[in-house]
């Protein structure tokens, strides 16, 4: 197995009283690409959260390494579940996209002919680059998931992280969304949050199941009965054959 880049070891958070996670340990390989599921209200937001460093744990530790086994504190990428400016905002693909550089030092707004190389690449890539003068308001669910994607990788991120990406788009535009994210997988490793384990268990080499605890399968392990218990409820299983 490849490089450990992240050890979450025997962590657990509260808010205030009430448990949100509890002994949750998880070791993320280079260049995997892994899906956190789970019902809603299970931690699986809470535990991005610590992973980005946004929140402490209350007990245990995360810690994060590049593929030289460095301590690892930026080289993250991250994908919120909403998006962070106002739909009727007044600001291109392009600027959006753009954005992913100002964590990496740039002068606000004043960046670097690399830097700007770098956005039209990863918007070729993600297939943004015909609609870089649009304005994200007039963008479909699907284009905007592709340009916030396109706004974490332009920081060239080692690890990306994505909260629900797919969770205001159709199934088509899922599957186009899941097949990139599966591609750059290669590369970088990617951690995907999501509550369509039918769906992403066609994509990504383990499924980490986060009901305050939190349990690891490879994706072919995966029966309908443990989704009934991480879910306490049935679960039709879909098999994507791809």
């Amino acid at each position: 197995m490849s490089n450990v880049v992240i050890d979450i070891d025997n962590v657990s958070f509260n808010y205030g009283a009430v448990p949100v996670l509890e002994d949750v340990s998880l070791k993320i390989y280079e260049d995997e690409f892994i899906g956190i599921i789970g019902p809603n209200a299970s931690g699986k937001s809470t535990l991005l959260k610590l992973i980005l460093g946004l929140l402490a744990p209350t007990k245990g530790v995360i810690s994060k390494y590049n593929h030289a086994g460095k301590k690892l504190s930026n080289y993250i990428g991250y994908v919120p579940q909403h998006s962070s400016f106002a739909r009727d905002f007044p600001v291109t693909v392009g600027e959006v996209v753009m954005m992913g550089h100002v964590n990496s030092g740039s002068r606000l707004f004043r960046y670097k002919k690399g830097e700007i190389e770098l956005a039209k690449q990863v918007m070729h890539k993600l297939e943004i680059d015909n609609i870089e003068k649009r304005q994200v308001g007039e963008l479909s669910g699907g284009q905007l998931q592709r340009v916030l994607i396109a706004r974490a990788l332009v920081c060239e991120p080692e690890i990306l992280i994505l909260d629900e990406p797919t969770s205001n788009v159709d199934m088509r535009v899922e599957e186009d969304i899941f097949a990139l994210l599966k591609n750059h997988s290669e590369h970088m490793t990617v951690i995907v949050v999501s509550h369509d384990i039918a769906f992403i268990s066609g994509y990504v080499d383990r499924v980490a199941c986060l009901n305050r605890t939190l349990v690891c399968h490879n994706t072919e392990s995966i029966s309908g009965k443990m989704i009934e218990e991480l879910y306490d409820a049935p679960v039709k299983m879909i098999h994507h054959h791809h």
